[in-house]
């Protein structure tokens, strides 16, 4: 099932306890939201296009570092839990990422977003 955003929209494949994949689509010159997750790891593989993914390092609550990424075609990102991290799409063509979820929650209100 399509489930429409204002950065694209997702499809999930898969669905089993403790298990999600999804299908993400982001639009030309479009974000998701900084966010991060208590409950999931994540990891994406890159199907189509150039994925800019934005990562915060914390140490001990403080923002250390910010990290910006591209990512190509076949290119894998792993996203542990609680890591800052956003997926942009700065190209003119959209960008299409598998995302596998993992862990205790698959669930959308596990997002805390910044």
């Amino acid at each position: 099932m399509r489930t429409d955003r204002p950065w694209g929209y997702y499809t999930v494949l898969y669905e089993t306890d403790g298990v999600k994949v999804k299908e993400l689509v982001v639009e030309p010159g479009k974000s998701l939201s900084m966010q991060r997750h208590e409950y999931r790891n994540e990891h994406w593989h890159i199907a189509e296009g150039v994925a800019t993914v934005n990562v915060i390092y914390e140490t001990n609550g403080k923002e250390a570092v910010r990290v910006t990424t591209n990512y190509y075609k076949h290119n894998t990102v792993h996203v542990p839990k609680f890591r800052w991290h956003q997926l942009c799409n700065n190209e003119d063509f959209p960008l299409k990422v598998v995302e596998i979820q993992y862990g205790e929650k698959c669930e959308e209100e596990d997002i805390e977003r910044k």
